[in-house]
C-alpha cells in the first residue's frame, strides 16, 4: 500500500480492529487480508492462498446473506472460526475504483460483533421474564413525568388497554378532577422527597369500577429531561368486592343502621395504630345533616330512612378507597381518612362529601334542601388517641352549626 504524508496505510489497516479483505474477482481468494482477521483463528495467506474459502465457513442458514457483489447496506450473518465456533459478523462492501486500465477491487469490512450478539439476547431474555411476570400478577406498570402526563403503559390487567389509549395526555386531562388529585398529590409528593409512596382509589374503566392500589416510585434517570415515576397498580377489585360480599353474609351494613359505634372505635384505632407506625396523618370527619326534622315532616320517617341510606351510598361514592365510613346514631355519619395528605387533600374530600349529600335530595324536594355540616381533627395536632381527636372533631362541628352549616371546619385549638 501507498504511503501519505509518512503514513504507511498497510500499517494502520493490519492495526485496525476491523478485518479488511480486497477482492479482485467476486468468488475467488482475496489479493489482500489484514492481520485482524486473526480474530477467527486463521492467518491472512490462509484466504489469499486460497486454503480456505471463505464462503465455506458461513453458517448454511446465512449462506444467502454473504454479499459478494457490491451492496452499501451492512450485512450480519454467522461464520465458524477455525475452532468450530459460531462468530457473529457484521459485513460492509464497498468498490475501490481503479486507475485506468485497472479493475475495480471490492473492499470487505468485517467486525466481529458476537458480544455484542450475546448481550441483545441476554437483553432479550430479561425482557421476556419481565414480561412473563408482568402476564402472571394482575398489575398495570404505568411511567408518568412529573406533570402526570402518561408515557408508557403495559400489564396483564383487565383496562390495560384502554389506558393505553391515553399515551400522551396527563392525568388531569383523563380523570375526573377529584380523582386526578388522588394520583398527583402522591406522585408529585414522590418527586419532591425521592421516597416510594403507595395510595389506593378507584377509577372507572370501560364502563366498570375498579379498585387499584398503587406503588409510585421515582425513576433513577429524566425521561427526555423531566423527573418521572414508574406506578405499580395492581387491581384489587376481586378482593374489594369478595370483602363487601363476607360483610354482607354476616349482616354488617356500615351504613344502615346505628350498633357501629363499637365497629367504629375499633376501626378508628386501628387506624390510629397504622398512623402511629407509619408516622403518617390521618383525619376524622364528623358529618352531621343539617335541620333534617324538617326532612323528617317533609317526607316522613320511613321514606326519611330509606333517603338517608342513599346519603351513605352517595358519601361512599364521595370517598377515596382506603377512606372508612360508618352511620351512627341519628343523622350522623362519622368518616376515617387514613394518609389524607395536606390540608388542602383533606379539603378536597371535604368538598365532594358535602356535595354528595346536597344531590342526594330527590329532585322534587318540594319545601327542603338536603345539607350537612362537618367537623374535621387530624391525627397527630389535633389529638394523640382517638378520645382526643372526637372530642376535637365534635369542636369543630359546633363551629360549623354555629356559622350556619352547609360547610366543613377544621378544629382551631385557639378558638373562643
Amino acid at each position: 500500500m501507498e504511503r501519505c504524508g509518512g503514513v504507511n496505510f498497510e500499517k494502520v489497516v493490519n492495526r485496525s480492529p476491523i478485518a479488511s479483505m480486497i477482492w479482485l474477482v467476486p468468488g475467488g481468494s482475496p489479493c489482500f487480508v489484514s492481520e485482524a482477521v486473526r480474530f477467527l483463528g486463521y492467518e491472512p495467506d490462509d484466504f489469499t492462498s486460497g486454503r480456505v474459502r471463505y464462503e465455506d465457513l458461513i453458517h448454511p442458514e446465512d449462506a444467502s446473506v454473504l454479499p459478494f457483489h457490491p451492496d452499501p447496506s451492512p450485512k450480519a450473518y454467522r461464520i465458524a472460526d477455525k475452532k468450530g465456533d459460531w462468530r457473529w459478523i457484521l459485513h460492509r462492501t464497498c468498490v475501490i475504483e481503479g486507475e485506468e486500465g485497472l479493475p475495480e477491487e471490492t473492499l470487505w469490512l468485517l467486525s466481529d460483533i458476537t458480544s455484542h450478539k450475546q448481550v441483545h439476547g441476554e437483553i432479550r431474555k430479561t425482557e421476556s421474564k419481565l414480561a412473563a411476570f408482568m402476564d402472571a400478577i394482575p398489575a398495570m406498570l404505568m411511567v408518568l413525568d412529573e406533570d402526570g402526563r402518561l408515557i408508557e403503559v403495559s400489564g396483564s390487567t383487565d383496562g390495560t388497554e384502554a389506558v393505553a389509549a391515553l399515551v400522551g395526555r396527563t392525568i388531569g386531562e383523563s380523570l375526573p378532577m377529584e380523582k386526578a388529585a388522588e394520583l398527583l398529590v402522591p406522585l408529585a409528593r414522590c418527586i419532591e422527597t425521592g421516597v416510594p409512596q403507595t395510595v389506593a382509589y378507584d377509577v372507572e374503566i370501560n364502563g366498570k369500577k375498579h379498585y387499584h392500589e398503587t406503588r409510585i416510585s421515582l425513576m433513577p434517570e429524566p425521561i427526555d429531561g423531566r423527573r418521572a415515576v414508574v406506578c405499580v397498580a395492581l387491581d384489587i377489585t376481586a378482593r374489594k368486592e369478595l370483602e363487601r360480599e363476607i360483610m354482607l353474609q354476616a349482616g354488617f351494613d356500615p351504613l344502615g343502621a346505628g350498633t357501629n359505634r363499637a365497629r367504629f372505635n375499633r376501626s378508628l384505632l386501628l387506624a390510629l395504630a397504622e398512623a402511629q407506625r407509619s408516622s403518617s396523618s390521618l383525619a376524622l370527619f364528623m358529618i352531621d345533616l343539617d335541620r333534617f326534622n324538617s326532612v323528617n315532616e317533609a317526607m316522613g320517617r320511613d321514606m326519611a330512612d330509606i333517603l338517608l341510606k342513599g346519603v351513605g351510598q352517595r358519601l361512599q361514592g364521595a370517598c377515596r378507597q382506603d377512606d372508612i365510613l360508618y352511620r351512627m346514631e341519628g343523622v350522623n355519619y362519622y368518616l376515617i381518612l387514613p394518609k389524607p395528605g395536606d390540608r388542602n387533600s383533606i379539603s378536597a374530600v371535604a368538598e365532594r362529601v358535602l356535595s354528595a349529600i346536597r344531590s342526594a335530595a330527590p329532585e322534587k324536594q318540594g319545601s327542603f334542601k338536603l345539607t350537612a355540616t362537618i367537623g374535621i381533627s387530624v391525627f397527630p395536632e389535633d389529638g394523640q388517641d382517638s378520645k382526643s381527636l372526637l372530642r376535637a372533631a365534635e369542636t369543630a362541628l359546633t363551629a360549623g352549626k354555629d356559622a350556619g352549616g352547609d360547610c366543613f371546619r377544621f378544629f382551631d385549638p385557639d378558638a373562643d
